[in-house]
């Protein structure tokens, strides 16, 4: 199991004594796709999450409203933080 640390915010996981970090910061999309689905690969996970994003209006807006780009092959430190604040962590 991979570990994410960090100082700023972390999350503890509930089902296991070891305890499971995720690191609010900049994320490759697929990476971090393959993050909340993890039995998919790095296609169909980055596809899903697309849909996710494009179900939730609200979701859609607030990550894109910032300088990043839409097709920009990373999702920023602020827009993990959004995709967090709507989906929870991975």
């Amino acid at each position: 199991m991979k570990k994410y640390t960090s100082s700023e915010t972390t999350f503890p996981e509930n089902s296991e004594s070891e305890t499971y970090r995720f690191e609010i910061k900049a994320y490759l999309k697929s990476d971090l796709a393959q993050l909340y689905f993890p039995c998919l690969s790095a296609e169909a996970a980055l596809r899903k999450l697309r849909r996710w994003i494009n179900f939730n209006p609200s979701l859609h807006h607030e990550l894109y409203e910032g300088p990043e780009g839409k097709n920009d092959q990373i999702f920023s430190k602020r827009q993990v933080a959004v995709l967090v604040k709507y989906l929870e962590r991975p």
